[in-house]
């Protein structure tokens, strides 16, 4: 399934890419063409849970350490409180 390159394309994309190990390199890839968009707080929260779902699935601090900054940036409470939730169980 085609991703586009459009935010409200991508965030689409996101919502409908389970959080499944073999979809680790869609989610990748969706953080890529976001971070080719200009910066603006629903960028930054996709990019958020596209980092943390990154997280959930492969375990590496480093997705984590990037979604939390991005929800941090977006200031979006739903987002935030994912980040808060997945980093207690750090």
């Amino acid at each position: 399934m085609p991703l586009g390159e459009a935010l409200e394309d991508l965030a689409r994309a996101l919502r409908e890419t389970p959080v499944k190990a073999q979809e680790a390199g869609r989610l990748r890839e969706i953080a890529r063409l976001l971070h080719r968009l200009p910066p603006s707080r629903e960028r930054d929260g996709l990019l958020a849970v596209a980092y943390l779902r990154l997280y959930q699935l492969l375990g590496q601090e480093e997705d984590y350490l990037k979604g939390y900054s991005y929800a941090r940036t977006a200031r979006l409470e739903a987002v935030r409180l994912l980040s808060e939730r997945l980093g207690e169980r750090q």
